[in-house]
């Protein structure tokens, strides 16, 4: 059944210039203050929903080829100007939102130079951000404030992921109202409080400390030449697998080997792998025996651990996700991890040596976990996380190597 049409949008020119006219003159004057609480109405939201239906209208009954009717889009959205200013007023405090409004206004200003198409889509933003400011609930500036409050108390730690929806739901707010969290967010990031990932994931930024990736990655490279876990006159890693194993990133990773290359610790060439130097600055031990690193593996790993593969992959991946987001776990938590982790690594070795008992990638990648697992641990927090999730990366990848033998 086709239902009638409103009486304001009857898709006559004459009609809609007078309703034009009309907002122009006594509905404009009667246009609330957008700051005040009782902008906030049906009446208003009315208003605005009819012009846009008005503005749809509008645009179907010329010839878009030969740019026809946009005095009429003017007229239809420039009575809205002074509401989007007001607006732009009230956004006071917030970066985000005053970009927003200032750009919706300077298109619609500019659209008296453009064809029918700008002008329209022009004056549908501007009337359509309108429906959703007069909606109820905290503004863009607001949510902000609340979500810093919580990264102040402590209740969204460094690491925290902060869901859109539940923003919107703890504000009162529908999913019609989603810009104003991204809006939000986006002022947040600007402050550094929070950091918004490539796959729009947005995390609680961690504590501004300075951590230099290439310091430690060359630490811990320079102790596996020098226990002979690379042997001399051996290949490293290909650098790619190298940054993975390193939960590094690659300019890093290149960094560190060369300053290698500077100690006299290994030897780099472009677009080839890195080649330990027959003669090392230190003196090298032989490399370590595959019981050796086992023995060592099960003194260390205490009794009564979980070593199923599902206990194993859980603790492999909070170990990952700690490090990926700068998360500042509990102690107690850290201990579980970092012995779940060695524990498994020292029942994932033998198997592993027996699949793969002539290769030396694979006795390299054994002596790697083994070497990570045991060096001394350090003291700060955050290179703590980096190295378990070294470790997590290096468990998983001699998991792959242990086969159906796990």
């Amino acid at each position: 059944m086709t239902l009638p049409l409103p009486v304001l949008a009857v898709p006559t020119r004459s009609l809609l210039s007078s309703r034009c006219r009309s907002i122009m003159t006594v509905d404009f004057e009667a246009a609330p203050d957008p700051r005040s609480a009782e902008s906030v109405g049906d009446p208003t939201l009315i208003r605005l929903r009819s012009d846009l239906t008005a503005l749809r209208r509008l645009g179907k009954q010329y010839d878009t080829v030969a740019g026809g009717g946009t005095e009429g889009v003017l007229r239809l959205v420039t009575p809205w100007l002074p509401v989007a200013e007001g607006r732009l007023q009230a956004a006071e405090g917030s970066p985000g939102d005053q970009a927003r409004w200032r750009s919706l206004i300077d298109k619609v200003r500019a659209s008296s130079e453009a064809d029918l198409v700008t002008a329209s889509m022009a004056a549908r933003l501007l009337l359509r951000e309108l429906v959703e400011a007069f909606l109820p609930g905290p503004s863009v500036r607001e949510i902000a404030d609340r979500v810093r409050r919580g990264i102040a108390d402590g209740a969204l730690p460094p690491g925290a992921l902060l869901s859109r929806l539940r923003i919107l739901a703890d504000a009162g707010l529908t999913s019609a109202s989603g810009a104003r969290v991204d809006l939000a967010l986006q002022d947040l990031a600007a402050e550094g409080l929070v950091v918004v990932r490539s796959s729009n994931r947005v995390l609680v930024a961690g504590p501004r400390k300075t951590y230099d990736q290439v310091t430690v990655a060359a630490d811990l490279l320079r102790v596996l030449v020098s226990t002979g876990v690379y042997p001399l006159m051996s290949s490293l890693p290909i650098q790619p697998d190298l940054s993975r194993l390193l939960a590094a990133e690659m300019s890093a990773v290149s960094r560190a080997l060369h300053w290698l290359h500077e100690e006299g610790y290994v030897s780099v060439q472009r677009s080839r792998r890195a080649v330990v130097r027959p003669v090392l600055p230190v003196l090298v031990s032989g490399p370590p025996t595959l019981e050796d690193l086992v023995r060592r593996l099960c003194r260390a790993a205490p009794s009564g651990t979980n070593l199923d593969r599902a206990g194993l992959r859980k603790s492999c991946r909070r170990a990952k996700v700690w490090w990926h987001r700068r998360s500042v776990p509990d102690a107690e938590s850290l201990r579980e991890v970092r012995q779940s982790l060695v524990a498994s690594a020292a029942g994932l070795l033998p198997l592993a040596a027996r699949r793969y008992p002539d290769s030396p990638d694979a006795h390299a990648l054994l002596g790697y976990t083994a070497t990570a697992a045991l060096h001394d641990w350090p003291a700060e927090r955050e290179i703590e996380l980096w190295r378990l999730a070294c470790v997590a990366t290096a468990v998983l990848d001699v998991l792959d190597l242990a086969g159906d033998a796990a």
